[in-house]
């Protein structure tokens, strides 16, 4: 009994820690996502970005139950199963979802990735993101499992970073946070200004659950994804607030930096940490794009495949990467604010009203009638 307990809550902790690592990518560890949906509104990010976990922990748990119970583990058949029996017509909105949130996964690496060049070697932005689309072409055509497998451990580096920069971010910027907080400092916007934009970062990081019921085959009992809710929750509540507050500290200086947490670790005056960050920061960046990529040529590749389009799997798989880096690097030319915040802020009114809303309303009601039918069932079992 205690093994299978423990069993249960390491699935749900497993679980917990793949919606963390998708939230917390390189877009989210320059700062950029926290100053423009939270910091800016002052003292209102010290509690929203936990409201905002707590309703989106919701919508997640609704749908890993959903795909516990449906044995669906793609986000076709969920997409099937949560709008059942109007699946014909909203079965494209985790397509269109997918393709845009690549589209702004990549061109947000690339962006950010130029500016962090720009920021600490001087190199010119349009040459920095030239440079870094050609890199990241080179390693996605030739990369190895080796890289790949040297890509994937850049989480653990980065928030092992993040944390380090928050409690010395937060020891020094911590008189100018109480004073904000004191004084209630707005930056001159609305409470339903920071609600609504609190709202759009729930709605694009909705589609972190696709990632998500991917890997949630050992996900068995209702109870575990309670559990997951309750520990992912607390994982990217606690620390989206504690990097919002160390920004805070720094506002409001930091409210117009495109690369606000790199701005952080220049006030600190730690070159080693600068370094570190920036050496760390730059690969996340990289290794997002090149995940973000390979994930496309294995969605796409197929496709082109059976409209016999090229000969090769090699020409087909390159075909994709070059159209998607050419295309997001185009895009990256508008710079990383202005991705964040028009990109991801059109991503999340689809998010909000095609997959969060349903997951939370339509997830709720058929959750409960699958469970009063396992009800029924089981008495009629115990009645035969």
């Amino acid at each position: 009994m205690n093994n299978q307990k423990t069993g249960s809550l390491g699935a749900a902790a497993a679980m917990a820690a793949v919606w963390f690592a998708t939230h917390c990518g390189g877009g989210f560890a320059t700062g950029n996502q926290e100053v423009n949906f939270f910091v800016k509104y002052g003292w209102y990010s010290v509690f929203l970005p936990v409201i905002a976990m707590l309703i989106l922990g919701w919508g997640h748990r609704n749908a890993l139950v959903l795909a516990k119970d449906y044995q669906t583990y793609d986000y076709k058949s969920f997409g099937d199963a949560l709008f059942h029996p109007y699946e014909k017509y909203f079965s494209l909105v985790f397509e269109i979802g997918y393709i845009l949130l690549f589209i702004c996964g990549v061109s947000t690496s690339i962006a950010g990735s130029g500016s962090l060049l720009q920021s600490s070697l001087g190199i010119p932005y349009g040459i920095g993101i030239v440079a870094i689309g050609a890199i990241i072409l080179l390693l996605t055509i030739s990369g190895t499992d080796l890289v790949i497998k040297a890509l994937s451990f850049k989480t653990y580096f980065l928030i092992a970073t993040l944390l380090t920069l928050c409690i010395l971010g937060l020891q020094m910027g911590a008189l100018n946070f109480e004073r904000i907080l004191t004084t209630q400092e707005t930056f001159g916007h609305s409470f339903g200004d920071a609600v609504w934009f609190t709202m759009i970062y729930i709605g694009f990081q909705a589609f972190t659950v696709l990632p998500i019921i991917s890997v949630s085959q050992h996900i068995k009992t209702t109870r575990d994804c309670n559990w997951f809710m309750v520990f992912g929750t607390l994982l990217n509540g606690l620390f989206l607030v504690a990097v919002c507050i160390m920004l805070l500290g720094f506002s409001p200086e930091v409210l117009n930096q495109t690369l606000p947490v790199y701005f952080v670790c220049t006030q600190l005056d730690l070159p080693w940490l600068k370094i570190l960050y920036t050496t760390i920061l730059f690969v996340a960046l990289l290794g997002t794009a090149i995940s973000l990529i390979f994930s496309a040529v294995a969605r796409f590749e197929p496709e082109l495949n059976r409209r016999n389009i090229f000969q090769t799997v090699r020409l087909r798989r390159v075909a994709i990467s070059v159209v998607s880096i050419i295309l997001c690097t185009s895009i990256s030319v508008f710079g990383l604010t202005n991705i964040v915040v028009k990109g991801y802020g059109s991503v999340g009114y689809i998010g909000l009203l095609f997959v969060l809303l349903p997951e939370i309303v339509v997830g709720t009601i058929k959750i409960r009638n699958n469970e009063r039918r396992r009800k029924e069932q089981e008495q009629q079992r115990l009645g035969a």
